[in-house]
């Protein structure tokens, strides 16, 4: 994986925070790792259009500049822009138009390999999340000019179509049974003109989620503290959940109170990946609330208060029923 520094200039602090924060999400999402530099050891430089001393002495400069203009401004005259406020793909894309720019002006320094570096396909298992998952965090946190609008994303199986507003999906039932036997390759959602037909059918939210984060989601989403504590609002469908009995748990569980990840597995005894699945799932339905981590004794009954409850509960039925001595 190639190694590019990314110089940010005139831009505000809010800005270059968000763009810090979305670098982080991106993080293996291309062939190109990007981190962030002062403008002086940056490869690319992202500047702002505002015409001041800084971004004046910049714009001479010959390295590849991204220039970033507000939704209000006329479009510059570049090769790169961003308008802003802009968002996770819209940023990939454009690092990725500059990155094949600074492949074909020459090859750059060889970087040492790392084992936890590589291209990552969207139905590879890793800390990134797929396309899809990454636009549909995007559209169900409020990134979409309309939400009464339809989005449209699309697989060798057909196409799957998401109206927020709704906040249901729908596709063929064809392509329903496909995501909930095995791994789909999802695109980006995108906006679509189209009109859902008859022949599709309506699937919520919590359910496509549930479906898909098997296979695109099954580690901990990287916009999520893995130190935190976990609270589930309330219980998700049992039909989507299979009625299991781990998955039951953990509703019971997470519900109670704010738990950890480890908490949660000490006294579930879930698998790492599975918990991290149901996590990422919920998370993406709004039925998870994070908080900050409460270091709290987890009660664990022993085998002999069990028994004794159990007595104490026959004893009673036995003496409603005539039967004690």
């Amino acid at each position: 994986m190639k190694n590019q520094r990314l110089g940010f200039v005139g831009l505000g602090d809010d800005t270059a925070s968000a763009c810090l924060s979305m670098l982080k999400i991106m993080d293996g999402r291309s062939e190109v790792s990007w981190s962030h530099s002062d403008p002086d050891s940056a490869d690319v430089l992202m500047i702002s259009c505002d015409q001041t001393d800084e971004t004046q002495r910049w714009a001479r400069s010959d390295k590849p500049r991204i220039v970033v203009y507000d939704s209000n401004q006329k479009k510059p005259a570049s090769p790169f822009v961003l308008q802003h406020p802009f968002r996770v793909m819209q940023l990939l894309s454009v690092l990725d138009e500059v990155a094949g720019t600074l492949a074909l002006e020459g090859p750059s320094v060889p970087q040492p390999h790392s084992p936890s570096q590589g291209v990552v396909s969207s139905s590879t298992v890793s800390n990134s999340v797929s396309p899809f998952w990454l636009s549909l965090h995007e559209v169900v946190n409020g990134s979409v000019s309309n939400p009464a609008g339809l989005l449209v994303s699309s697989s060798p199986h057909g196409l799957l179509y998401f109206k927020p507003a709704s906040q249901r999906f729908y596709a063929s039932k064809a392509l329903f049974r496909q995501l909930a036997a095995a791994s789909v390759e999802l695109g980006p959602l995108t906006p679509t003109t189209e009109v859902v037909s008859d022949e599709m059918v309506a699937c919520p939210l919590f359910s496509l989620c549930w479906m898909v984060s098997r296979y695109s989601a099954t580690h901990l989403a990287p916009w999520m503290n893995p130190e935190g504590a976990f609270h589930l609002k309330r219980w998700p469908s049992f039909g989507t959940l299979e009625k299991s009995r781990t998955h039951l748990s953990l509703c019971a569980l997470m519900t109670k109170r704010p738990l950890t990840r480890e908490q949660v597995q000490q006294v579930s005894h879930c698998s790492e990946e599975e918990l991290d699945r149901f996590i990422n799932a919920c998370e993406m339905s709004d039925l998870m609330v994070f908080e900050e981590a409460v270091q709290v004794s987890l009660p664990q009954a022993s085998a002999e208060e069990g028994k004794g409850r159990f007595g104490g509960l026959i004893k009673g039925l036995r003496s409603r029923l005539g039967l004690s001595a």
